[in-house]
């Protein structure tokens, strides 16, 4: 088995040199790429003042951009290295028309030209809704999507992923950093791919990667054929950053927190009308500590067992990109993505468990604990795009190959005692070094056409995904005072595990006059196939899987900007390799566990109708009903034993019904104040039962969290969010209540290039959690109490051309919509002539 650190060291030393040396070519020769051919004019509004921060951008015939600037102060603009031919200049700024000038030619004999003077009129229709579309919104709400920018969330700034999305509406994070949809798994995604670069555990890695890094993250509760079936409630797809404007630009970051927290970014870009090149670089250490208490009764309340654990824990890494996207021509664009990411973890604690026989303390049992990982992950991601002749016809087609190498070593120090502290038997001591390796492959290809009607639209697609999983670790105990370690057989562990998912899909679109709807049918073939040789002997299994899922999608236009959905699919949650994996977990020793190798996936039907409205005010409110039947359903099942020991591991249970309503709203209460607020009321029903009891439980739940962002005098803002979680019901007991407050300010400054924020999660030190489990004859209560009050400073300064005041709310793969001239604000613009409408 290879160490992480085992080659970066040779590797920096060997390579660096000619990774520098590549990377000053690639710049080098993108720069003289352009000849200093240069188009320069000044822009004015009808009362003959300059207008600046104008964004003015050239354009091929054809419609590529070749290059961009904003005006300055005194309304002037340049246009450089710009090679010779026929271009369209546009200008566009928040409250007035846009405007297109064409027929500009740069030439051997006049490589540089000068427009003079170009007056824009006022668009006093924009004009009116400058102060509420001026920048993006911390929410973009659609009724088949939800759209939360991370960097519009001041209150996660120097926090983690899992930080970033549990203000997110319809989201929620436990106190693990699991994340969950209306309560319920989701397909985590990262840019649109399986997020398989943060390695298995996907909770822990997303409490290491920084918030930084995210642009936005898009909820789809209800996702149509074209996705990936896989996801109990829906998909979150995590959009990381990156930069599309022209020129060089960049950002920078650094902050630190409180109890040893800190954090850094940089992003690079550097952009032509062929290249796109991107570079990101996030680093984060964070340490916390974390109590908790477990309390073990029989059914009359006398304690048999507690346990009371004091533990440090430390998330972080380094997550890197580097990318280049090469545009060949006008329909044709290829991307080559390469991430590296180096995780860390680590924990160091103290446990006391203590035995009771009533109110007396029979025996007791002290646990030192030192747990160390470090997954190195790398990723290669190719991306291709072709446009056909054909308008709104295009073929994506990506390969994504990612590995992940993962170190760990466990050591637990166990010492017993007697009822009147005397010490029993040795000192224990056990180590599990260990680590394993985990890859994957995923391939797709997506083609989108015009079919049948004007706005008939036909996909149809393919997709490929393999993993490879392989654990292992080398048990050793000493029981005999240090005089030698020996092999723990029952511990010793040697796993593999392999899955394949192999799907195609179609669906139909279109729309007619009022109405719209969507129909599709996705099948995926999936076979997995897992080894244990230690803990039993040649334990194999395998399973696989031929599933079709329907979906289905209804819309209704209804007068004064309202509409109504209706939409169902058919989903699948696998069971993930860590759930399956037969590895007996002995941390806890109260409560041991272990992975499940038999479990099946669970199959879900979800059935959701919506109603939306938009206010010309800014205001907007979507109602959701929402129904969910689950086969199968997987639940964390423990057995407690007479000694106030027990025994947990995933189990299959019959089913599971979920029903509610969700109501999401965002108002615009002054221009400089807005608020968005979700509620969400459901139902939980789970049937099941094991060999010794059953399981049926039901109980309603709710949960509710808002934000709301204000605009202060002298460039500050003030932001402020809280989540309140009702008590839920579990197979075997009930999540109690919990609730927490963020607040966050922001100073602006530098000519909105720099921003210091000042932020507290948590400031009631409130979010903690507790759980109370009911068995046959006893009673366990865990409270869990981790820090979560935590103060970060975070300075960050953004450099380079920017475009400024934009109303466009375009994600990253959109196209302008407004290339062609139109022809109010089109001049014919004679070679020495200036630009404004009189001609002069």
């Amino acid at each position: 088995m290879f160490s992480v650190n085992f080659a970066l060291p040779n590797f920096y030393d060997k390579h660096m040199k000619y990774l520098k040396l590549t990377v000053l070519l690639i710049f080098l020769s993108v720069s003289f790429s352009f000849a200093q051919n240069k188009i320069t004019g000044r822009i004015l509004d009808d009362k003959n003042q300059p207008i600046p921060y104008a964004t003015v951008t050239a354009l091929k015939p054809d419609s590529t951009i070749v290059g961009g600037d904003l005006t300055n102060e005194n309304g002037s603009f340049a246009l450089s290295n710009l090679s010779l031919g026929h271009f369209i200049l546009r200008i566009n700024i928040l409250g007035f028309k846009q405007r297109f000038i064409d027929n500009i030619s740069l030439t051997q004999q006049a490589p540089n030209k000068s427009l003079g003077n170009i007056v824009i009129r006022p668009d006093a229709h924009k004009l009116k809704e400058v102060e509420i579309t001026g920048e993006r919104a911390l929410m973009e709400l659609s009724v088949d999507k939800k759209v939360f920018n991370v960097d519009k969330n001041i209150t996660s700034s120097g926090g983690s992923a899992a930080d970033a999305l549990k203000n997110v509406p319809s989201l929620q994070v436990d106190i693990d950093g699991t994340i969950l949809l209306r309560g319920k798994d989701a397909n985590i995604l990262i840019d649109g791919k399986p997020a398989t670069l943060l390695g298995g555990d996907v909770a822990t890695a997303l409490q290491a990667l920084p918030a930084s890094s995210i642009q936005s993250v898009e909820v789809i509760t209800n996702p149509s054929a074209k996705y990936d079936a896989q996801g109990m409630a829906g998909i979150i797809n995590i959009i990381t950053k990156r930069d599309s404007k022209l020129g060089f630009n960049g950002n920078a970051s650094v902050g630190a927190g409180t109890r040893d927290k800190y954090n850094a970014s940089v992003a690079l870009n550097l952009k032509n009308d062929k290249w796109n090149i991107f570079f990101n670089s996030n680093w984060r250490n964070n340490k916390t500590y974390e109590h908790t208490a477990n309390r073990r009764m029989m059914a009359d309340g006398t304690l048999t067992a507690a346990s009371y654990e004091d533990n440090i824990r430390t998330r972080g890494g380094w997550f890197n990109s580097l990318g280049a996207e090469y545009t060949i021509n006008s329909r044709n664009t290829i991307t080559l993505t390469q991430n590296l990411n180096q995780m860390l973890w680590a924990s160091n604690g103290n446990t006391m468990y203590t035995y009771n026989q009533g109110p007396i303390i029979d025996s007791s049992t002290t646990r030192g604990t030192v747990n160390t990982g470090s997954p190195l992950s790398s990723s290669t991601s190719l991306d291709f795009k072709h446009k056909f002749l054909k308008p709104k016809q295009e073929l994506n087609s990506s390969i994504t190959y990612v590995n992940t190498r993962v170190n760990r070593d466990q050591e637990y120090i166990t010492n017993r005692f007697d009822a009147m502290d005397a010490p029993i038997g040795n000192t224990i001591i056990q180590r599990a070094p260990g680590g394993g390796t985990s890859s994957s492959l995923n391939a797709q290809a997506d083609f989108t056409t015009p079919f049948l009607t004007k706005n008939g639209k036909l996909d149809a697609g393919w997709k490929t995904q393999i993993y490879w999983f392989k654990s292992n670790n080398e048990a050793r105990v000493d029981s005999n005072n240090g005089k030698g370690f020996v092999p723990d057989m029952v511990l010793q562990n040697d796993y593999q595990y392999s899955q394949q998912v192999h799907a195609v899909y179609a669906s139909y679109s279109d729309q007619r006059g009022k109405f719209g709807y969507q129909i599709g049918l996705r099948g995926e073939y999936s076979y997995y196939d897992g080894t244990s040789s230690r803990i039993v002997s040649g334990l194999r299994y395998n399973n696989q899987f031929l599933n079709l899922f329907p979906s289905l999608y209804l819309s209704y236009k209804l007068p004064k900007d309202q509409a109504v959905y209706l939409s169902y699919s058919r989903r699948i949650n696998r069971p993930s390799f860590f759930q399956m994996m037969p590895f007996i977990d002995v941390s806890n020793p109260m409560d041991t566990s272990a992975g499940n190798p038999n479990l099946i996936p669970e199959f879900i039907h979800n059935i959701e109708l919506n109603y939306s409205r938009q206010f010309k005010q800014g205001h907007m409110i979507i109602a959701s009903l929402y129904y969910q039947y689950t086969q199968n359903l997987i639940d964390r099942i423990s057995t407690f034993y007479n000694d106030g020991t027990s025994f947990t591991k995933p189990q299959n249970l019959n089913k599971g019904i979920t029903y509610g309503a969700e109501l999401t709203g965002r108002a615009q209460i002054l221009p400089i104040w807005n608020a968005t607020v979700n509620f969400n009321l459901f139902q939980n029903q789970i049937f099941g039962a094991t060999a010794t009891n059953t399981l049926d439980n039901s109980g309603v739940s709710w949960f509710t969290k808002f934000n709301t962002d204000v605009k202060l005098p002298y460039n500050f803002s003030f932001q402020l969010s809280g989540t309140y979680q009702a008590p839920k019901v579990a197979a075997q007991g009930i999540i109690q209540d919990v609730w927490w407050v963020d607040a966050a300010l922001r100073k602006t400054f530098w000519n909105n290039k720099a921003n210091l924020v000042l932020n507290i999660s948590d400031i009631f030190n409130s979010r903690k959690y507790t759980t109370i489990y009911d068995f046959p004859g006893a009673v366990q209560s865990i409270y869990r109490d981790r820090e979560t009050r935590i103060g970060n400073l975070t300075f960050s300064y953004r450099f380079g051309k920017s475009d400024v005041k934009t109303s466009s709310k375009r994600g990253r793969g959109d196209k302008d919509k407004n290339m062609q001239p139109q022809s109010k604000e089109h001049d014919n613009i004679k070679q020495g002539e200036g630009g404004d409408d009189s001609g002069s």
